[in-house]
């Protein structure tokens, strides 16, 4: 076999691995995955970590993912460092990759898949090799037909014709309407699955609309209108390919700042055709997804100032809290069977107990 990096191969030092031919049925999914496993299969590449040294050569890490969930894969190499690295070089975030001949492993608590350069290996595949569907986590078509229903329900309601106007020149557009139903909401922490961005919108839509009936003096088209569009700037921070990566321009801006710009764009254009949009609406609409997070270490360009910005700041914190706490038991028990857990919560930034139980 050819050396396809052009090294001279030290004795029981890993050769390349060859490519397939044709596409591979994926077998070995993540959440199936068990101490002792040998895994031979395709995933995804989430996450690298560079290479470092180690007491017998240099390794390197990566978060691997398909569609069932994710786990660290950790790649033991030898003393041949520039081998390493030129292997770390050959794959980049959102590839798939073949791993051959990893075993499975607990450390801390959780699985993750150790190669030996001696052994196994790592690379990277075309993308006739696999089938996309086996790698992103995804609703199914039927539930983002039915949570897309219900977003087309609010927005009917609103009254206001400036906000209908603005609301119909999003969803009259065909692009914006799959990406706007098919976005995830996060790489990790929270609906961070295709269709995870509108399901958030619309769990958002339902408790902001519990709040303006327990309360007077809620403007309730602006609260509609933003809990619609809150998160209207992932549509462009997120991107799915063999995995959920941020943009360029989501890492140099963020889905804030990007979702003011939108809607201010769509509102100028809005005015270009003849339409009304006061000035005053404008602000207060585009003040609400500039303060959805709440507070300055949260990422919020502003504080909330008015009580429609308030409410959608307290049912954005509350639905993705709900959904993080959901998800975080839902990989515990994919580990353990035990009633609680001590389990990674990013908010805190530690490992903390949990019940796991379903009673």
């Amino acid at each position: 076999m050819p050396d396809l990096y052009n090294y001279s191969k030290k004795k029981d030092e890993q050769t390349m691995i060859e490519a397939d031919t044709g596409k591979r049925k994926k077998e070995q999914f993540i959440e199936n995955l068990r101490e002792g496993d040998v895994v031979n299969d395709l995933y995804a590449v989430k996450i690298k970590s560079p290479p470092r040294s180690y007491k017998r050569g240099t390794w390197f890490g990566l978060v691997a993912t398909d569609k069932t969930g994710e786990i660290n894969v950790k790649f033991w190499g030898g003393e041949n460092k520039d081998r390493v690295k030129r292997l770390y070089d050959s794959f980049k975030t959102g590839d798939v990759v073949q791993v051959r001949l990893g075993n499975v492993e607990i450390y801390e608590d959780k699985p993750q898949i150790s190669i030996n350069e001696t052994s196994g290996g790592i690379r990277k595949c075309s993308s006739k090799e696999y089938d996309i569907i086996d790698f992103i986590p995804s609703l199914d078509e039927e539930k983002i037909k039915k949570l897309f229903e219900t977003v087309k329900k609010d927005v009917a309601c609103v009254e206001n014709v400036q906000l209908r106007n603005l609301l119909n020149l999003f969803f009259d557009d065909s692009k914006f309407v799959k990406d706007y139903t098919r976005s995830p909401s996060a790489i990790t922490h929270h609906h961070n699955y295709v269709g995870g961005n509108l399901q958030h919108t619309v769990g958002v839509l339902r408790l902001c609309k519990n709040i303006c009936e327990m309360y007077e003096g809620i403007n309730r088209d602006l609260v509609i209108i933003g809990a619609i569009f809150h998160d209207i700037g992932k549509l462009k921070e997120y991107e799915a390919t063999a995995a959920i990566e941020k943009t360029d321009e989501g890492n140099f801006i963020g889905h804030i700042v990007m979702g003011d710009r939108w809607i201010r764009e769509k509102i100028a254009e809005l005015k270009d055709n003849g339409k009304d949009f006061d000035q005053d609406l404008e602000d207060k609409l585009c003040h609400i997804i500039l303060s959805h997070h709440g507070k300055y270490e949260f990422g919020s360009p502003r504080m909330p100032k008015t009580i429609e910005a308030a409410v959608i700041h307290a049912a954005d914190m509350m639905d993705s809290q709900v959904k993080n706490f959901i998800q975080n038991i839902e990989e515990g028990r994919k580990t353990s069977k035990d009633d609680w857990a001590f389990i990674w919560d990013s908010d805190v930034g530690m490992k903390r107990a949990m019940y796991l139980g379903k009673d």
